[in-house]
């Protein structure tokens, strides 16, 4: 059965804030790609990968949230996300927000491939410009 791509990112954005299990909406050859300078960024290549990418990136956070606000599907199966994170730094306490967009491909039942953009530099500055790879 066909899910249509916006669908499956609003459950990506559900379970990235807590409701869910990413094999939900993301198929197992998944293609995650990470800003450098976002903390270990580049590609995260397959499910697990991506599962691995979370389970390191939150100690980082007393909280991080993604707000996606805006949807504007290419077609089908690529869609385009504006939005922004909001995080607050577990060694600072410091609360940050700062923009993103998100280029996501669908197969028609799963994500296949995401890549975000960010203004890196605000997150680093909240962390101390610690590089994390």
């Amino acid at each position: 059965m066909s899910v249509s791509i916006s669908e499956l990112a609003k459950g990506f954005y559900k379970i990235v804030n807590g409701e869910g299990e990413l094999g939900e909406v993301l198929s197992d050859d998944f293609q995650f790609g990470i800003m450098p300078g976002f903390p270990f960024g580049g590609n995260q290549d397959g499910l697990e990968a991506s599962k691995a990418f979370f389970e390191k990136l939150g100690p980082l956070f007393e909280s991080f949230e993604v707000h996606a606000q805006e949807f504007l599907p290419i077609d089908d199966t690529h869609l385009v996300v504006k939005g922004f994170y909001r995080a607050e730094i577990a060694k600072s306490g410091e609360k940050i927000d700062f923009e993103t967009a998100h280029f996501w491909t669908s197969n028609g039942t799963k994500m296949t491939h995401y890549k975000h953009y960010c203004d890196t530099g605000i997150l680093s500055r909240a962390l101390g410009h610690e590089v994390l790879q």
